[in-house]
């Protein structure tokens, strides 16, 4: 590999990485999306410990 094929590789690389706001913004998605499908599971599982986690940790009272 020459040092003119391994610039043109670093200008690739960086031209597909993603800035700091996007990279923010996909995170904060995926960490809502994540989030919102545990608390609305109808999985009983899933749906019981969450529940009991919401409880447990902000103090809610039951319904």
């Amino acid at each position: 590999m020459t040092t003119f094929s391994h610039i043109s590789i670093l200008q690739k690389t960086a031209g597909v990485t993603l800035s700091k706001p996007v990279q923010v913004t996909l995170y904060m998605l995926l960490s809502s999306l994540v989030i919102w499908t545990v608390l609305f599971s109808t999985y009983p599982a899933v749906h019981n410990t969450a529940h009991s986690t919401r409880h447990h940790t902000l103090g809610v009272a039951c319904h």
